[in-house]
């Protein structure tokens, strides 16, 4: 482990009120380790014989590049919800919302009735 590694954990159990293990970095290792999201980041380091870490850090780039953060945060704040809440929220209605449009676009290809639920 590198010393900039040892410093950024000591800061982060530090700004955890100094516990001696920080929760965060618990879940984090419980997400890589145990979790289904950890059995695909492994293996698609394998598959991609690179570092889990650079396996993390490359699907976190590739998603976060494409997100509205500040907006979302803006969001979150609005309806009073914390930003990775309100982040499934918009996903779960994005979902919704491109589900109905595309059996409003079959039906209308199918010359049939338009589909409202």
């Amino acid at each position: 482990m590198t010393a900039e590694l040892l410093e950024a954990i000591e800061a982060q159990c530090a700004a955890e009120g100094n516990r001696k293990r920080s929760p965060f970095l618990a879940e984090i290792m419980e997400l890589l380790l145990t979790s289904d999201v950890g059995q695909q980041l492994r293996d698609g380091a394998q598959k991609h014989r690179r570092p889990l870490i650079h396996e993390l850090e490359a699907n976190l780039v590739l998603f976060n590049e494409h997100i509205p953060t500040e907006r979302i945060v803006e969001l979150a704040e609005a309806s009073q919800r914390n930003p990775d809440q309100m982040l499934v929220r918009l996903i779960l209605l994005g979902l919704r919302v491109y589900e109905k449009a595309i059996s409003r676009m079959e039906s209308e290809i199918d010359g049939g009735p338009e589909v409202v639920s």
